[in-house]
């Protein structure tokens, strides 16, 4: 069967004078995570190292969620995630992602490391690797134009995304009226703020990119 890796770690992690603290916030923040996702994860997500953690994940929708769930979150410190698609080739850990093994996390690993080196220019902290070398740079092209969008919300902007994620949204489509309200915004103001933010463009980019993802999981798992 074909599983989501993600690896995720905290960026400059000892450059951060509350790093403790920080690392203390992770914890409870994952433990949050585990419980929200607890039906899309076949080995919860689990600290590593004091600065890194990783989790197994069923194929579905909402990966992209989960990791901007954990960066909003865990703000004003910045994470950076490593997604990879494969099998696993060891007993799974279903209570902490300990111990198993195999291409999922290998290309995880892979993924992370990259976006390590190749960040472009600060804008993105995430990557995306798997067997399929074509379907990877386009995945990774999708990815990195949403994270670019990203890199550019101001605050304000930032905010609508934050109130989208606490109704449970991840996607273009919403009702603008009800975020507005949660803003207080006018209409006519929230609409010239999401506009330039280009957030729905953002939310469109990471729905193809996970769409694309799943696809070629379901056409594999029919090829066996």
């Amino acid at each position: 069967m074909i599983y989501i890796a993600i690896i995720g770690d905290i960026i400059s992690s000892k450059s951060i004078k509350e790093r403790s603290q920080a690392q203390k916030r992770l914890m409870t923040l994952i433990a949050d995570i585990n419980k929200k996702y607890e039906k899309v994860l076949k080995s919860p997500f689990t600290i590593t190292t004091g600065d890194e953690f990783q989790a197994l994940l069923l194929p579905n929708q909402d990966v992209f969620e989960i990791i901007e769930v954990i960066s909003a979150q865990f703000q004003p410190y910045h994470l950076r995630f490593g997604i990879g698609v494969g099998e696993i080739l060891t007993d799974i850990n279903e209570k902490q992602s300990i111990g198993s093994d195999g291409p999922a996390y290998w290309h995880a690993r892979k993924a992370i490391d990259y976006i390590h080196d190749n960040n472009d220019y600060g804008t993105n902290t995430i990557a995306v690797d798997l067997e399929n070398d074509a379907l990877k740079r386009s995945v990774n092209s999708l990815v990195s134009a949403a994270e670019f969008i990203k890199s550019k919300w101001t605050k304000t902007q930032e905010k609508i995304m934050f109130s989208l994620l606490e109704q449970g949204i991840y996607d273009e489509k919403f009702e603008h009226k009800k975020i507005a309200h949660l803003l207080s915004l006018t209409p006519s103001a929230f609409n010239k703020r999401l506009k330039a933010s280009g957030l729905k463009i953002y939310l469109r980019l990471k729905r193809q990119a996970m769409t694309s993802i799943l696809s070629a999981i379901k056409e594999e798992g029919e090829g066996d």
